[in-house]
């Protein structure tokens, strides 16, 4: 029991002892320096000699980014350098002699990426959704545009939301500009594709929605509305043979999709061709029901064919 008790007590005591066991009489300095070697200052320098049972002593950087320690031994000290803003900078500095006297290390730091939007951005995203929600198209393409200013790298979303803004305030020319970059930025995406044609189309620039049209690949487009939407576009424009093609290509996509059957019906009798509208007033009659506006015009029609 007496030798457990001795033993324990010269533990006790000798604890100590190792925890400073890295003091001597060697000296380490340095600078700390960020990515374009201006100095850091503040920068926290720890040390530590795992050989000699780990621990050393600390030192901040001053205005020149210069630090320095003393009373150490000779060893392999790991330094962990860590400023706000900068990533930690793990390092080894081996000290080969306690008489050693090392030039200064110069170490540079990385900035830290941002773990999380800027506080001003999240504000303006939050202005802008809530103005948008309201109704507040002109307040909300504003802040819009301040995220894009400050966050280029969203412009996919920025530019599509500044597009709609300006849709819902009537200037249609101006959102086609912001769809023609997304368009540029992205060919091959259908959605920025029939969004550009649309804005122009509603701008009565119709030749500029046609040619984006017809660079869409049919086998890309799944929804029947797409095609009845820009055909709707076409004959507000009076462009009624170029209109027929996409009805044709919506009940090409639904056959069941009555309301392309009308319209490609009324267009057909009003160019004069009885025949070929007749088949797409029968197909009505086959899909809507039998008291609704487009049935009862249907047999109207059907009528005055024969």
């Amino acid at each position: 029991m007496r030798h457990a008790l001795a033993l324990a007590l010269s533990l006790a005591a000798a604890a100590p002892l190792l925890a400073q066991d890295w003091k001597g009489m060697g000296r380490l300095e340095g600078r700390v320096l960020d990515p374009d070697g201006k100095p850091v200052e503040g920068a926290s320098v720890t040390l530590d000699l795992p050989e000699r049972g780990g621990g050393g002593p600390t030192a901040k950087s001053d205005k020149k980014g210069r630090w320095a320690v003393g009373g150490i031994v000779a060893g392999k000290w790991n330094a962990d350098i860590n400023a706000p803003g900068y990533v930690l900078k793990k390092i080894t500095i081996p000290l080969a002699a306690e008489s050693a006297r090392m030039p200064p290390l110069d170490v540079r730091l990385e900035r830290a990426q941002p773990t999380g939007p800027a506080p001003e951005l999240l504000a303006a995203v939050s202005k802008g959704d809530e103005a948008y929600k309201a109704g507040r198209y002109a307040e909300a393409r504003a802040e819009y545009e301040k995220v894009l200013a400050l966050k280029p790298e969203l412009s996919a979303t920025l530019h599509e939301m500044i597009a709609r803004c300006l849709s819902q305030e009537g200037n249609h020319a101006g959102a086609a500009d912001h769809m023609q970059k997304l368009v540029d930025a992205d060919p091959t995406n259908v959605k920025f594709k029939v969004l550009l044609a649309t804005e122009a189309l509603e701008a009565g620039l119709v030749d500029r929605g046609m040619a984006v049209l017809k660079q869409l690949d049919d086998g890309s487009v799944t929804d029947p509305d797409i095609y009845y939407n820009v055909a709707v576009l076409l004959m507000n424009q009076r462009r009624t043979d170029d209109a027929l093609p996409f009805l044709t290509k919506a009940v090409a996509l639904d056959p069941k999709f009555v309301d392309g059957y009308f319209q490609r019906g009324l267009l057909l009798l009003g160019a004069g061709k009885g025949d070929e509208a007749k088949a797409d007033f029968q197909k009505v009659l086959e899909l809507a029901p039998a008291d609704s506006a487009q049935a009862k015009t249907a047999r109207t029609a059907l009528d005055s064919i024969k």
